[in-house]
């Protein structure tokens, strides 16, 4: 809405003080939220829908050749399924009109606003799925969290015993996706996130995704991670680490006595895409919990969470109280509130494995 059309934003006073003002404004305005730096769109599905109520189907084709003995094999197509109920969020911007007219930065704030509200909500996208992983329920939603509730295979997200397949009952073997024992993503010898760098307990939850994750007939899936998500107060240090060339690892005698440490190669050295989660929890009560995932695995389909954005007409998604409204009649004040409708949900958790870590 134009608000004055006489009026341009670069025609400033060209006096000293006009000056000043000009350059704190130009300050105040680079200083905003922050920028997601979008793992949680990357790594999970987002989904428009026109629904309300959007139900995922998993299917369990459990292909598998036996040598023929007798009448040839047939199995009935089974599917499992999740649902996802999205709901509705808001927030929006009031201002002053008579300010909007004369004041140079409140001006200059309104028609920021927009771009403001894009960037909240690509931000309430990443604290979303954040507090579904890192904790037991969403901020402000209903749905439960990676330690609580149920997934699609009737397990906790994060569980040591997720079933392999999860329609056919003759199929027992089950697999983790969760190392609850406290391991720091900097190795051994480090205490919080200083000390010694070192690839012992990084590597064995490695082989334990590798080896451990199970396809619907059983057998190893082929789970090769290749991503680490970090708190953010552990990731300098994890992505320093990393990017050596040689690390300290411990040598020990046959009869297990450790002697010392001796440099060896990084073996992971550009192996790993390491990213900083900001909107992980990092509280002095918490633990730095870290996540291998496989984004390859990902790409593939089989995504750890679900990303459903409900699309309303324009009306019930920016709605804009302007002169013609009581609201400016009662106030003076003009306003414009956006109202989203989103709904999260986790998938399937082959593709992830969650760490605890040291408390901090």
């Amino acid at each position: 809405m134009a608000l004055n059309p006489l009026y341009a934003i670069e025609q400033l006073p060209t006096t000293s003080q006009a000056a000043i003002r000009e350059f704190n404004d130009r300050y105040l305005a680079a200083v905003g939220a922050s920028v997601p730096n979008g793992w949680a769109d990357t790594m999970g599905e987002m989904v428009p829908t026109s629904s309300p109520f959007v139900t995922f189907p998993v299917s369990q084709l459990r292909t598998l050749y036996k040598r023929t003995e007798g009448e040839s094999r047939f199995k009935k197509l089974r599917e499992a399924s999740f649902d996802v109920k999205t709901e509705e969020f808001d927030d929006g911007y009031q201002a002053r009109l008579l300010d909007l007219f004369l004041q140079v930065f409140a001006y200059r704030n309104w028609q920021r606003a927009p771009e403001r509200l894009v960037l909240a909500e690509e931000q309430h996208r990443h604290l979303q799925v954040a507090a579904l992983l890192d904790g037991t329920g969403t901020r402000g939603s209903g749905h439960q969290g990676g330690l609580d509730g149920t997934c699609v295979d009737g397990k906790a997200f994060f569980a040591t015993d997720h079933p392999a397949n999860i329609t056919d009952a003759n199929i027992t073997s089950t697999y983790s996706n969760y190392q609850g024992t406290a391991k720091n993503v900097l190795g051994s010898a480090a205490t919080g996130n200083v000390g010694t760098f070192q690839l012992d307990l990084l590597q064995a939850e490695v082989i334990s995704m590798q080896t451990g994750v199970l396809d619907e007939n059983g057998l190893p899936l082929g789970v090769d991670p290749d991503t680490i998500l970090v708190p953010l107060d552990y990731y300098e240090a994890l992505k320093n680490g990393l990017a050596n060339s040689r690390i300290l690892a411990s040598v020990s005698a046959n009869s297990g006595n450790e002697l010392g440490a001796a440099a060896v190669d990084n073996i992971y050295k550009g192996k790993f895409n390491v990213i900083p989660v900001r909107e992980f929890t990092m509280a002095s009560t918490s633990t730095a919990d870290w996540y291998l995932v496989d984004s390859k695995m990902i790409a593939k389909g089989v995504v750890p969470w679900v990303i459903c954005r409900q699309t309303v007409p324009q009306s019930l998604a920016l709605r804009v109280y302007d002169e013609s409204s009581d609201f400016f009649k009662d106030t003076g004040d003009i306003k414009m509130s956006s109202h989203i409708w989103y709904g999260f949900a986790l998938g399937l958790p082959h593709a992830i494995r969650r760490v605890k870590g040291p408390t901090r």
